[in-house]
C-alpha cells in the first residue's frame, strides 16, 4: 500500500519535523510504502527564507555593524542545515509549490493522509487550503486525517462549508484535540476519534536513529520559548539564579541573562540530544512539552495564547496538569517540575499510543 501524507514537514521547526518524521516511520512499520508529499506553499516557504543583506544606501551603516551581518549569516547556515535534513529525513514526493500543481499531479496513491501539526488551522494555511483537506485525492482512495489539529476548538465560520464539503469524501477521520472534536463532528456525520500527536506513537528508543548529540556539555536548563511571553523570560530567569544552572534557548542568542547559549541552529536530530540531556525544561511549545513526556524530563508548560489547547489537552490525558503554569505567581515549589509517578505515565502513554495505532491499522485495513 503507498501512502502520502501532507502536513508542514517543511517547515523549519522542530515539531513539525518530528511529527512528520515519526508518523513516516509508524506508516512503515504498519507495513506500508509511506511518503511525504512535498507539497510547500510559499505562505510556509516564505517564513523560512533568510532575509538578504542589504546594500542599499539607507541600510548600509548596518553592514558596519558585526551583529547585523552575523545574524543573517547565522540565518543562512541554518536554513541550509535544515533544508538537508528534510531532504535526508524524508521520503518526498514530487515538488509543489502551489495546488494547482498539486492537483495537476494526478498522484496515484492508495491511501492519502492529513495530518498531524494544525493543518486546519486557517491562520497558518492562509485560509482554506483544499491541500490539506486532500481534496486533490483521486476517487476511491482512501482519505484518512490522522491528529489533524484545528489550533482551537472550531473552524472559523466562513472555511466551515468548505470543510464540510471535503469532509464528505474522507473514509476515517481523527483529531489531536480532544477539545476540536465536537467542532468537527458538527461538519460530518462520520465518527471522529481523538488520537496521540504522531510523536508520541514512538517510544524514546525509537528516536536513536534520528538524535544527534546537543552541542552543550554540562548541567543546564532548556527554555524553548515558540512565543514571546515576558513571563516566561521573567520565570526563566529568576530560576535560573535560583537553582544556579545556565540557559540554553532556541532564538538568537541574549534573550535571557544567564545564557549559555542558543541552539538557534540546531536541527531537529541535534534537539533531540539537548532536550535529552536538559536538567529542567521550561516551554510554552506543544512539542517541547511531547519530548518532555517521551525523554521523561522535570518541566514546566506555559500556554501558547492562541493555540495552548494542545498543550491543556495533552496534559490532562496524561494526568499532568499540575505542570501547566498560568502565571509565574502562581509557581510556589521545584516539585511543581518533577513526573511524580513516571510508570503511571508510561503506562497511560501506552494506553493512548495503542487506541491511536488501532486507529490507524482500522483506517488502513491493517488489521
Amino acid at each position: 500500500m503507498k501512502v502520502g501524507v501532507v502536513t508542514f514537514h517543511s517547515a523549519h521547526n522542530y515539531g513539525a519535523s518530528l511529527q512528520a518524521w515519526a508518523l513516516q516511520k509508524v506508516l512503515k512499520n504498519l507495513g506500508t510504502e509511506p511518503g511525504v508529499i512535498h507539497y510547500h506553499p510559499e505562505i510556509i516557504d516564505k517564513l523560512y527564507v533568510a532575509p538578504k543583506l542589504d546594500t542599499t544606501k539607507k541600510k548600509l551603516k548596518y553592514l558596519l555593524k558585526k551583529e547585523y551581518r552575523s545574524r543573517i549569516q547565522t540565518q543562512v547556515y541554518k536554513n541550509k542545515r535544515y533544508s538537508k535534513f528534510i531532504r535526508e529525513k524524508f521520503h518526498l514526493i514530487g515538488d509543489y509549490k502551489t495546488y494547482e500543481e498539486l492537483l495537476n499531479a494526478n498522484l496515484s496513491l492508495d491511501a492519502y493522509i492529513t495530518g498531524s501539526d494544525q493543518v486546519w488551522n486557517s491562520d497558518h494555511t492562509g485560509g482554506f487550503d483544499p491541500a490539506y483537506t486532500l481534496d486533490f485525492a483521486k476517487p476511491g482512495a482512501k482519505k484518512i486525517s490522522y491528529a489533524a489539529s484545528v489550533g482551537r476548538e472550531y473552524i472559523l465560520p466562513q472555511y466551515r462549508e468548505q470543510f464540510r464539503q471535503s469532509l464528505e469524501s474522507y473514509t476515517s477521520i481523527s483529531v489531536r484535540e480532544a477539545s476540536s472534536k465536537p467542532g468537527i463532528e458538527a461538519l460530518t456525520d462520520k465518527p471522529v476519534e481523538v488520537v496521540l500527536d504522531p510523536t508520541l506513537l514512538l517510544e524514546r528508543k525509537d528516536y536513536e536513529e534520528l538524535k544527534k548529540p546537543g552541542k552543550f556539555k554540562g548541567r543546564y536548563i532548556l527554555v524553548y520559548m515558540m512565543e514571546s511571553n515576558k513571563e516566561l523570560v521573567q520565570f526563566a530567569n529568576r530560576l535560573s539564579v535560583a537553582i544556579g544552572l545556565p540557559i540554553i534557548q532556541r532564538k538568537l542568542p541574549g534573550v535571557f541573562r544567564n545564557e549559555l547559549g542558543s541552539y538557534y541552529e540546531d536541527t531537529a536530530a541535534e534537539f533531540l540530544g539537548e532536550i535529552e540531556n536538559a536538567e529542567y525544561v521550561l516551554t510554552n511549545s506543544f512539542h517541547a512539552t511531547v519530548f518532555s513526556l517521551i525523554y521523561e524530563k522535570p518541566f514546566i508548560s506555559m500556554l501558547h495564547t492562541s493555540t495552548g489547547a494542545r498543550t491543556s489537552d495533552l496534559l490532562k490525558s496524561v494526568g499532568l496538569e499540575s505542570h501547566l503554569l498560568y502565571h509565574i505567581g502562581d509557581f510556589h515549589d521545584m516539585n511543581q517540575f518533577d513526573i511524580e509517578d513516571v510508570e503511571a505515565l508510561r503506562q497511560r502513554i501506552r494506553e493512548l499510543r495503542e487506541s491511536s495505532i488501532d486507529f490507524l491499522k482500522r483506517a488502513l485495513d491493517k488489521k
